[in-house]
């Protein structure tokens, strides 16, 4: 077998690293965690991602050092992520996020993963996405990677941002408050507002978007790709081109895609907090939308019968709100769904016919 020059390296290295530590431990008692540190950043090419710890020791490391954090969001499955493997590996990125992070690879599909972009409050849209955070765990600065940006500027442009404090992501709110209205600005706003599940400043955003948008424009290809990665209410003037326009639409984009990002955006709307404060009128607005869209009624009563039956009470309707939860009934419903819709109604109402049925439901729950 032929001599392995590599392998006599890593060898060599491996023996010198045992050694010196072997002694430094003794003369200044390294802890385990630096010591992870050092070989780390030793043995990685390129960008040098821990590896064999986790998200404590990830911060731990980083307010050991006084640097910040990136995480790069990915999935295994992902062929972007693996694209920027390489890129990644490029000296000139390794050499910036050595010099500037503690970097750390987060799976996206791990339970890790998704308990801490959970306890974040963080909605990742697609992977690749770099998180920048403080060592004290605070967002900086979000960054989205895609197929067509692959290149190691963008990687250390990213980090670059983070870097800034006037430019970065968390710095939006502010530049939104003192006046930026600028398009692009605008549609990064409402984004990451939309990744960091920020509806209000969402809403802000892409409403002035759609102010400053001249109406011609409501339905082009950059107003589309909008509306389905960053629009989340559907009260938003865009949107309501769109609802009021669907051939259009249909004839110019992916009937499918149309549907889907029509949908997703009623939906979102429905089920945000908002959804429990509206009233009939703006459910009847709802489900005309879903019709429009070729949602069949039934359906569509399985998606709107909390917030219709809530609005319906709210407004003293109860025989309405009553007749909502009656079509949920079938031969299949069983004794759990009985008691559900009881304890509904006598929570919602002191009607008593409303009781009654209520009542009746309840006792067929036993």
């Amino acid at each position: 077998m032929p001599i392995s020059y590599k392998g006599i390296g890593i060898f060599l290295v491996f023996n010198y690293y045992k050694f010196t530590t072997e002694k430094l431990m003794k003369k200044y008692i390294l802890t385990p965690l630096l010591l992870l540190t050092v070989f780390v950043t030793f043995a990685q090419k390129g960008t040098a991602f821990l590896h064999g710890g986790n998200l404590r020791t990830v911060f731990d490391v980083a307010k050991a050092q006084n640097k910040p954090v990136l995480l790069e969001v990915y999935s295994e499955t992902c062929h972007v992520c693996n694209a920027f493997k390489p890129t990644f590996d490029l000296p000139q990125v390794g050499n910036f996020y050595s010099q500037n992070f503690i970097s750390y690879k987060l799976d996206i599909l791990s339970p890790e993963g998704q308990a801490f972009l959970n306890k974040q409050g963080i909605w990742i849209q697609s992977t690749p996405t770099l998180l920048f955070f403080d060592k004290d765990v605070k967002l900086m600065h979000i960054s989205i990677l895609g197929e067509n940006n692959n290149s190691a500027q963008v990687l250390i442009d990213a980090g670059t941002k983070a870097l800034n404090p006037k430019v970065r992501t968390s710095a939006y709110k502010a530049s939104f408050l003192s006046g930026n209205r600028e398009n692009t600005f605008l549609i990064d706003f409402g984004l990451m507002s939309r990744i960091m599940r920020d509806t209000v400043n969402n809403i802000a955003a892409m409403n002035a978007y759609a102010k400053k948008l001249p109406k011609n424009q409501y339905g082009n290809n950059t107003s589309f790709l909008v509306l389905q990665k960053v629009i989340a209410d559907d009260e938003n003037e865009i949107f309501k081109y769109m609802m009021n326009n669907l051939k259009e639409f249909n004839a110019k984009y992916d009937k499918k895609l149309v549907k889907q990002t029509a949908e997703n955006i009623i939906m979102y709307s429905l089920y945000s907090s908002r959804g429990m404060r509206y009233s009939s009128a703006k459910v009847a607005k709802v489900r005309e939308n879903l019709t429009k869209l070729g949602v069949d009624n039934k359906s569509i009563t399985g998606r709107v019968w909390r917030e219709e039956s809530n609005a319906f009470f709210r407004e003293g309707k109860a025989d309405k709100a009553i007749n909502v939860l009656s079509t949920l009934i079938d031969a299949k419903t069983d004794k759990a769904s009985y008691k559900f819709l009881g304890d509904w109604v006598k929570a919602r109402t002191a009607d008593k016919t409303a009781l009654a049925k209520a009542a009746i439901w309840l006792a067929k729950s036993k």
